[in-house]
């Protein structure tokens, strides 16, 4: 079954995807309420283990195991690449949430017993992980922007894991850092954040923006472009971070991927603007935050090079996951989570019975509700933070434990929708 150039028949099971998807919120709620409980300490140096923990039951916790399970889904009907042994997604996601769990107690309770289990159960979920993706990715002969970008992501992302796995080891006293631990933490957050996940966001943005929202294609060209700068400044800023290169030269190599997020936002943002279908959602408000979120998380990363204060890569780190990653894959969920349910429970169903539209999977109001308090948690996170005002912190927090509850409870509402078969 092919549907606007979807190859529908080479989806993977349903509890696939959503297994992933279902425990996102789960992750998001256990950083609002450790924000919550600690509050603006959290945000006054990001070398404390607590906001270690928080960065990554985000970056982890939510964007990733969302990104993972789109991976399952995209990558064999976006890119019609067939993931090899996808019963082994199961025990990814086993070992993906044992590994966040054990990341949290043992930083926080400096446990080496949790962290040999952090480091070895996240070895074997992104060992089968991005074996299975990047088998199947690279068996696909069209180079498609998405298909690149694709690629992209995920070499970025077995880039920034090996070196998590060895700064963790070396913070926990398991073997030495022949590398300065900063050169290794400014790496691993350049490959994990701009190349894997902006890299995935990016590529996919290219193709379902105009299928979920019936706007004009992406061009082509500029897509190509947008690609070949990102990639240009990665791989440049990566390698000047290892030989301890100046600011100025720093700042140069980033140049040409902040112009391409500029482009890629702005882009879009026409895009969004020009639809033929003009119905204004909680889905196209996500995507429009996270585009105006974007480039400027990426300026506060550049202006950090000349003006080294504490303040940035907070504002960079607030900024590109809560108001870029966290946003846009919030809302891609009301997007993709009402499709697949439709399509593995009702699609075979038309003219038999009587079958939900996709409206009535995850109606609006709750979904415009949640955007709300999503909405809200970056209102007060991001000045509260700067500012150093706890009880905003804390108000913060609120917002977003709320937000990723209601986020829970509308994926499971969606998820219970099933056919009402008449004898």
């Amino acid at each position: 079954m092919k549907s606007s150039g979807l190859s529908l028949d080479q989806a993977p099971p349903e509890d696939i995807p959503f297994r992933f998807f279902l425990t996102a919120p789960v992750f998001g709620f256990l950083a609002g309420s450790l924000i919550l409980f600690r509050g603006d300490f959290l945000f006054s140096s990001s070398w404390h283990f607590e906001t270690i923990v928080l960065t990554h039951l985000i970056a982890l916790g939510w964007v990733m195991m969302i990104m993972m399970g789109a991976f399952y889904q995209l990558v064999p009907v976006l890119a019609g690449g067939q993931v090899p042994w996808i019963a082994l997604s199961r025990a990814v996601h086993f070992f993906m949430t044992i590994g966040i769990l054990a990341l949290a107690g043992g930083l926080i309770l400096i446990s080496p017993l949790l962290i040999a289990v952090v480091i070895t159960a996240l070895f074997l979920a992104f060992t089968v992980f991005l074996t299975q993706l990047l088998t199947a990715l690279f068996r696909v002969k069209a180079n498609r922007p998405v298909v690149v970008a694709m690629r992209i992501s995920l070499i970025s992302l077995a880039l920034a894991v090996s070196l998590g796995v060895l700064e963790l080891g070396a913070v926990t006293g398991l073997w030495p850092l022949l590398i300065e631990r900063s050169i290794v933490k400014s790496l691993h957050v350049t490959l994990a954040l701009s190349g894997g996940i902006g890299g995935l966001i990016v590529g996919v943005g290219f193709h379902v923006i105009p299928m979920f929202y019936l706007s004009s294609p992406f061009p082509e060209k500029r897509a190509v472009w947008i690609l070949n700068a990102g990639l240009f400044s990665l791989a440049t800023f990566s390698v000047l971070l290892l030989i301890s290169a100046g600011s100025a030269m720093l700042f140069t190599a980033m140049l040409p991927g902040v112009a391409a997020s500029i482009i890629f936002a702005v882009t879009v943002w026409q895009m969004l603007l020009k639809r033929k279908r003009k119905v204004v959602d909680a889905t196209l408000r996500f995507w429009q935050i996270g585009l105006l979120a974007f480039p400027l998380s990426l300026l506060c990363l550049a202006a950090q090079l000349f003006w080294p204060d504490e303040r940035l890569p907070f504002a960079f780190g607030l900024l590109f996951l809560m108001g870029f990653a966290a946003t846009i894959t919030n809302g891609m969920l009301y997007k993709i989570v009402p499709f697949l349910i439709w399509f593995h429970r009702f699609s075979t169903l038309v003219g038999k019975v009587k079958v939900p539209l996709l409206k009535d999977i995850l109606p609006a109001k709750r979904t415009t509700a949640q955007l709300l308090t999503a909405v809200l948690a970056l209102l007060t996170l991001l000045p509260g933070a700067l500012l150093h005002i706890d009880w905003l912190v804390r108000a913060g927090a609120v917002f977003w434990l709320t937000s990723s509850g209601w986020l829970g409870l509308n994926l499971i509402f969606a998820f219970r929708q099933k056919p009402v078969i008449n004898d």
